[in-house]
This record gives structure tokens, sequence and C-alpha cells, in this order.
């Protein structure tokens, strides 16, 4: 599906001023590059406590992942 001249959706003709009546809008057309912020920091003290083989075993859930990855054949069943 590509946007053709008649389309309802983005006019040719109603880009240009949605850029120019609004410096959000225009802004975004810039964009290029997006900077990913630094959310991950490893530890794993925390990685065992919430993804690891006993803290899967303490619930229901956790059990139940376990058991699919088990049946699926996977080689390590968690952390």
């Amino acid at each position: 599906f590509a946007f053709t001249k008649h389309s309802p959706f983005l006019s040719p003709s109603i880009l240009p001023t949605l850029s120019q009546s609004s410096p959000i809008l225009g802004s975004l057309q810039q964009l290029r590059f997006v900077k990913y912020g630094t959310e991950y920091q490893p530890s794993q003290r925390k990685r065992k406590r919430r993804h690891g083989f006993l803290a899967r075993l303490r619930s229901r859930t956790g059990r139940k992942i376990l058991l699919r990855r088990q049946a699926k054949g996977r080689k390590y069943l968690s952390h």
C-alpha cells in the first residue's frame, strides 16, 4: 500500500502546511537519529533474583515458565 496523490490520509498539499503550522511536527520530520537512554545497568544479584531458577520455582507462573521451556527443549531453563 502506497500513498498516492489522491490518498485521503496524507496528501502532499497537507504535509507542508502541517510542518509549517506546528513546530513539533516540523521537528519530527527532521528526526534522523534516536538516542536511547542508559536504563540497563547489569547486576548479577538482581538478574538472579528476578529471572533465576529459584525465583521461577517460587511462583506459580514461574513454574509454568519452566515447564514450557522444558517442553520446548530449551538447554537453559533460566538464569
